[in-house]
């Protein structure tokens, strides 16, 4: 019996050892409510094949061009990013990843970002001769944009940058800065009417209000903030082959479609975009770089 339970115990160790790892390497804080989205799905495509080892793992720092810096150059590695992969690039050419050296694997979701303050409830209680502070997860990137829109009807106001939205939000709850720029679901636990230390959502980015906030465009911030929803999704380096590429993203998509990853967007309310075919994903890849390039094109970063 020892020696049949020994020898099982080898094979299994041996197929564990065949197993190809694969690492999904995200570029901001391992806290941030949008980690748990690619952690949940790497879990979840373990669950259902034997072939790959899905690991996840971060590499925060320069609004995530570290992390995709990293992918271009190491093999078997997934970069899971979100709007900022398209936009810092326009602002920091020179200290980011270059656009053409991937190739979309899959959307994942798209996300509302929002404006929290611990000092002030509304935009009417903001003071506008006054310095103030706004949190934002790294410069060049869909956060900072925000913050920048914000600034326009605050000059004095200026932009702090942290490794994520996660850092963003402790920052405001220590009194470090007035504002953070985030994603729902790293503010929601402090709104809260049971919460000992209260942030308060002044607004938010995209067409529909959310969790009572109204949008920033209907209080009279610039249109633009309607466009600013962050879409978490993956890309992979372009060297990838063609049948690996097919064979990951398929495990990949299946994974994404289930329970578990679909209850894990809903704390930061982001809206699932994996329905796309494969024929359609590229598409999407071009046409969001054209989208942030332009969008990016007109606002000046302070």
């Amino acid at each position: 019996m020892k020696k049949i339970l020994a020898i099982l115990l080898a094979t299994l160790a041996l197929s564990a050892q065949a197993k190809e790892n694969i690492t999904i390497i995200y570029g901001w804080n391992p806290s941030d409510v949008a980690a748990n989205f690619h952690r949940t799905l790497a879990a979840e495509a373990n669950k259902q094949q034997d072939k790959y080892n899905f690991i996840f793992d971060t590499k925060p720092g320069a609004g995530a061009a570290i992390a995709a810096m990293y992918v271009a150059k190491t093999p078997d590695t997934i970069l899971a990013t979100s709007s900022a992969f398209w936009i810092r690039p326009n602002f920091f050419p020179n200290e980011s990843h270059r656009i053409d050296d991937f190739r979309e694997l899959m959307p994942q979701c798209d996300a509302p970002l929002t404006l929290v303050s611990a000092k002030y409830k509304s935009f009417s209680e903001v003071p506008k001769d006054k310095s103030l502070t706004v949190a934002v997860s790294g410069l060049g990137i869909t956060t900072h944009l925000v913050a920048t829109e914000v600034a326009k009807k605050y000059p004095n106001m200026t932009v702090i940058p942290f490794k994520s939205t996660a850092d963003s939000v402790i920052s405001v709850l220590a009194g470090q800065t007035d504002f953070g720029v985030n994603f729902v679901g790293d503010s929601e636990q402090y709104t809260l009417p049971s919460s000992k230390t209260k942030l308060y959502m002044l607004g938010v980015t995209g067409t529909q209000p959310v969790l009572g906030a109204k949008t920033f465009a209907s209080q009279g911030l610039d249109r633009t903030t309607e466009s600013l929803n962050a879409p978490a999704h993956l890309v992979v380096p372009v060297t990838w082959s063609e049948a690996k590429f097919k064979e990951v993203r398929a495990i990949l998509v299946k994974a994404g479609r289930t329970q578990a990853v679909l209850d894990s967007y809903k704390p930061d309310h982001c809206q699932s975009l994996n329905q796309m075919s494969d024929d359609q994903i590229q598409g999407w890849f071009n046409a969001q770089n054209v989208r942030w390039k332009r969008i990016a094109s007109g606002i000046t970063l302070k």
